[in-house]
């Protein structure tokens, strides 16, 4: 699987180590974490989700010297998400461990301790694993189409299943269909007397088909949508006029954290400069959390840092197109309802 992970930071114990050097190949930033308890090999993924690794004989020696259990412990009090890996097999009888106590140590992660407890079978597939997770932590995890899929046998049965998505098409009215017309194409192009010709569509199930094929996309799917019609059009967001300085601009914590703030503007007049979060669900108390941090950031980086140097003065913007009523209890975060039909203009504008 290829994994290209410009944008994620991963803070390691071992930042010299095999697996932290392939993270490294992979394009991951790796940042040293300097407080190493013990020998552990921790990967620290943001500030809720930690990955701890063990190798079986490492797991194993865990096990004896009790450093298992109280990583576990420093884990579920640091960390909300917390995760063991435990790579390759686990040798029996090399070590003569008895595996009720292998087991008793497993089970005990998850029902004493609440750590997620994976398998890999080397360290290729724990690298694959980290670089995932620390994807989706960080940058996102794309949208799970709920149709199911399955894979194609050949040209005619792709144009069949394409046909069976539009308004009560199952199979039988999508072969009727296709060889009615000839192809997907001229499917497409007829009009609604043309589909009543065939056999079982009516004239609702006919404007429901050309309503599907012709209808302009209107639609926010993701937050990058709603950047781009912000940037646009600002007034979407602002009452006053403000000025884009970046989109996706990062800032460093003081633990080599690299975070991303969606849109930052300034305005000159009111001599302040504004950090936008966007989401396309409601609001809730993390996101308020996650811009605070922001906030509290902001001169780490040296652009932000140049206007507040000066006297600016920072604050947040949490904007979302869900309707929703949340307070986020901080004097420095305000909240917008963005009209959805709104930004769909400008979408349309944008495509147009």
């Amino acid at each position: 699987m290829n994994v290209d992970l410009p944008a994620v930071t991963i803070s390691a114990t071992k930042p010299k180590g095999k697996l932290a050097a392939m993270l490294a190949d992979m394009g991951i930033g790796i940042v040293p974490i300097l407080e190493d308890e013990g020998n552990v090999d921790r990967y620290v993924l943001s500030k809720r989700l930690a990955i701890e690794r063990r190798t079986g004989s490492s797991f194993l020696r865990g096990i004896m010297d009790k450093t298992l259990f109280t990583s576990a412990v420093y884990l579920r009090e640091h960390f909300r998400i917390a995760v063991l890996i435990v790579e390759g097999e686990v040798n029996y009888e090399y070590t003569g461990f008895d595996p009720q106590a292998v087991r008793g140590a497993l089970s005990s992660m998850m029902l004493l301790y609440g750590i997620s407890v994976l398998a890999t079978p080397n360290v290729e597939e724990t690298v694959q694993l980290i670089a995932m997770m620390a994807r989706q932590e960080q940058v996102g995890i794309p949208e799970i189409s709920l149709i199911p899929k399955r894979k194609a046998i050949d040209l005619a049965d792709m144009q069949r299943r394409v046909i069976e998505m539009l308004p009560g098409c199952g199979m039988v009215a999508a072969r009727d269909l296709l060889r009615h017309f000839g192809s997907v194409r001229r499917i497409a192009d007829a009009d609604a007397e043309e589909l009543r010709a065939v056999r079982g569509i009516g004239a609702s199930k006919a404007a429901q088909i050309r309503q599907v094929l012709n209808a302009d996309y209107e639609s926010v799917d993701t937050e990058r949508d709603m950047e781009d019609a912000i940037q646009a059009e600002p007034g979407l967001l602002f009452r006053r006029a403000g000025t884009l300085l970046a989109r996706q601009h990062y800032i460093y914590t003081e633990q080599g954290e690299r975070q991303f703030v969606d849109l930052v503007f300034v305005n000159a007049k009111a001599d302040r400069i504004v950090l936008a979060e966007l989401k396309r669900g409601k609001l809730r108390r993390e996101h308020a959390a996650q811009l605070r941090r922001y906030l509290d950031h902001a001169h780490e980086s040296p652009l932000l840092r140049s206007f507040l140097d000066k006297g600016a003065r920072a604050c947040g913007v949490l904007a979302t197109v869900e309707p929703c009523e949340f307070d986020p209890k901080d004097a420095d975060i305000s909240v917008r309802v963005m009209r959805k039909e709104r930004i769909i203009r400008v979408l349309k504008q944008l495509r147009d």
